[in-house]
């Protein structure tokens, strides 16, 4: 999370963060206030699994090029409303794949892994995208099935219709596709109960 103009935004990893541990977000929003505790650095195994999740991910990337599928990469430059504007002229293109791309609506918002174009008509045009997630572990877990709805909400913005599907891509090379309308509600109900939709 961080400060945006008078208020907060948040990221699915602030939502999963706040569902597993209320007290490290209260402590989270203190600290951005000036009045909390300053956050300890990543262990050293944080920092490692890391480097493997990173690696998992540009393996994906590298497999979906060999199979000549038309990829977009979004620069990342930590200016989420900047990337998000590349994100959206990107997807308006047409692309088979945007990776990194950055999604924005009200105060949530973060930068996916990957977005997959499928044959569904949306205000794009005659093609919509769904989320893509590269995760380690070997079968998804609930704070996965949040981070691809919260994902999959912002892409719906963009787009003009809800995806019907997100994906994780697993750490054993399978890949788990996930009905979106068998959690939205669970996620969305989780979202609702949090302080994160206030913008104090």
């Amino acid at each position: 999370m961080k400060k945006d103009g008078g208020g907060y935004l948040f990221s699915a990893t602030d939502l999963m963060r706040f569902i597993g541990c209320a007290h490290a977000t209260t402590l989270d929003l203190a600290h951005l206030r000036g009045v909390g505790p300053t956050p300890r650095p990543d262990s050293e195994d944080a920092v490692l699994l890391q480097k493997q999740g990173d690696a998992h991910e540009r393996r994906h990337l590298e497999s979906l090029m060999a199979e000549g599928r038309k990829v977009v990469e979004i620069t990342r430059t930590n200016d989420l409303a900047a990337d998000a504007a590349a994100t959206r002229s990107a997807l308006r293109a047409g692309p088979d794949v945007v990776y990194q791309g950055a999604l924005r609506s009200d105060n949530w918002g973060g930068w996916s892994d990957f977005l997959e174009r499928v044959d569904r008509s949306s205000d794009l045009g005659a093609f919509s995208y769904e989320v893509t997630d590269t995760k380690l572990k070997r079968r998804p877990s609930p704070k996965h099935v949040l981070q691809l709805v919260v994902y999959s909400d912002l892409l719906a913005k963009v787009q003009g219709i809800e995806p019907q599907f997100a994906h994780v891509q697993l750490g054993n090379g399978n890949r788990e596709t996930l009905r979106l309308s068998d959690f939205s509600a669970y996620a969305r109900a989780d979202r609702k109960s949090t302080r994160l939709n206030s913008s104090h």
